[in-house]
């Protein structure tokens, strides 16, 4: 073993994301300017506060109906929002069984939302019997922690609540300013350029 601790991001790391018919399911339920994130300070900021957990889910969804005008429910605004996430292939479930199982210690280490997290745990972690506490000595999600990647504080928490050296740590994720943050506190880093790049990596 290489490693002794490895951390994982979620997003194209270990979920494969599907980012059009997200987009696709937003403007069905009348959400179209949801889509346009990157383009819309009001859209970009309402994110960024849910991804901090400076506002709850039954928050956003109220703040969402008015941003759009739709009437959609807080039903119908999770699915459109979870139809990015599509699939956490089964040999990457059962790579961090076998990591685990050879001693390593595994985290997850996410920027993502609740509603994100929860459809993650219930419909695409479970395999086997098997789910996210057998996959992850612990999972961090930025909703939860108030914090988000590339801050380096998000990685001195992890380190002082884990108490992993991060000198025999690796880090995956699929952003380099991500990864150089991390790079920053002495940890190893891979940047997850291709999906399935990491399966080939000696942990």
């Amino acid at each position: 073993m290489k490693y002794r601790n490895v951390i994982f991001d979620l997003g194209n790391v270990l979920v494969a994301l599907d980012n059009e018919a997200c987009a696709r399911a937003l403007t069905a339920i009348g959400c179209e300017c949801l889509v346009r994130v990157n383009d819309d300070p009001a859209v970009r900021r309402l994110f960024d506060q849910l991804g901090l957990g400076l506002i709850s889910n039954v928050q956003f969804y109220a703040q969402v109906r008015r941003l759009t005008g739709t009437t959609a429910t807080d039903a119908q605004i999770d699915t459109a929002c979870n139809a990015m996430l599509t699939v956490i292939p089964d040999v990457k479930k059962q790579r961090l069984l076998d990591l685990r199982r050879a001693g390593c210690h595994t985290f997850l280490l996410s920027n993502t939302i609740d509603i994100h997290w929860r459809y993650c745990v219930e419909h695409l972690f479970p395999y086997n019997g098997y789910g996210v506490p057998d996959y992850f000595d612990r999972a961090f999600v930025s909703q939860v922690m108030h914090l988000a990647k590339p801050d380096r504080k998000i990685f001195e928490t992890v380190i002082e609540q884990t108490g992993i050296d991060p000198h025999h740590t690796l880090f995956i994720d699929d952003l380099q300013e991500n990864c150089d943050a991390a790079a920053q506190l002495g940890i190893d880093v891979y940047c997850n350029a291709h999906f399935n790049d990491w399966l080939s990596l000696e942990l």
